[in-house]
């Protein structure tokens, strides 16, 4: 009986600890996905700025206006 009954406890456990590890392993997964479509983003931007980091004020003020109507 006592036989029986450990390796339930330990079948139970065992089932949690595999459990747990999936658990922190999709955890993991999507923050790497998170930090990847934040890279991403990042790098949209720093292209955005190269590309008007040498337009005049007036220029880079008059497409954020237009951009500002078009939505």
């Amino acid at each position: 009986m006592w036989e029986t009954l450990l390796k339930a406890v330990l079948s139970a456990g065992a089932v949690w600890c595999i459990a747990a590890l999936s658990a922190k392993l999709a955890r993991k997964s999507a923050a790497l996905e998170q930090a990847q479509r934040e890279a991403a983003e990042h790098e949209k931007v720093d292209k955005v700025l190269d590309s008007v980091a040498d337009l005049p004020a007036d220029d880079v003020r008059r497409r954020l206006q237009n951009i500002g109507h078009k939505e």
